[in-house]
């Protein structure tokens, strides 16, 4: 099963979407900016981004490691979430997660400017795989923690609603430090 023209044209859309969601949300801070946390338990921008960075290498690694595996059309009946759905629910921060420890940002990347390169870099690389894949996305699947059985398009989708919800988180962020910024111009 290919990937139709509105769904391959949605998917690079979306991704496209998110990332530039992504960059215009950091645009002009300082990294003194992107360094403050608005809680001890809670992460910084830079830790966002450090985040993003390494879970878009992990799910470039499962999806070239699970198009190794044969299809899985049987696993279709597992689905239960449709495109929608799996965004609402990613996105949605009310509901807290926990990555997976080695998904943690400790300061694996150098600085926020290499993470964010990294992940603009990957994420280019998703888009243009979408672009030209021939691959049977629609007739693989993966289990995802978060929204159960999910073929390998609603995936692709799910990178896209998974930088969303930093997003969202860096814009709470933000929000949330305005009325501890440090003196001089924080945001430049």
């Amino acid at each position: 099963m290919s990937l139709t023209r509105g769904e391959r044209e949605f998917a690079c859309e979306y991704l496209g979407f998110t990332k530039k969601w992504l960059l215009d949300s950091v645009e002009g801070l300082s990294q003194q900016a992107m360094e403050v946390r608005p809680g001890p338990h809670e992460w910084s921008i830079a830790q966002c981004i450090e985040h993003l960075a390494l879970e878009g290498d992990f799910a470039w690694k499962t999806l070239r490691d699970l198009l190794r595996q044969p299809p899985t059309p049987e696993k279709q009946q597992e689905v239960r979430r449709n495109i929608k759905q799996m965004i609402v629910i990613m996105t949605d921060r009310s509901r807290k997660g926990q990555a997976m420890p080695f998904l943690q940002p400790v300061c694996k990347i150098p600085d926020s400017g290499a993470a964010l390169e990294r992940f603009v870099s990957q994420r280019d690389l998703l888009i243009d795989y979408v672009k030209r894949t021939e691959d049977e996305l629609k007739n693989r699947h993966a289990f995802h923690q978060t929204v159960g059985t999910i073929n390998l398009y609603q995936f692709l989708i799910l990178e896209g609603a998974h930088s969303a919800r930093h997003v969202l988180q860096i814009e709470e962020i933000k929000g949330a430090t305005t009325d501890r910024r440090p003196a001089g111009r924080w945001w430049l």
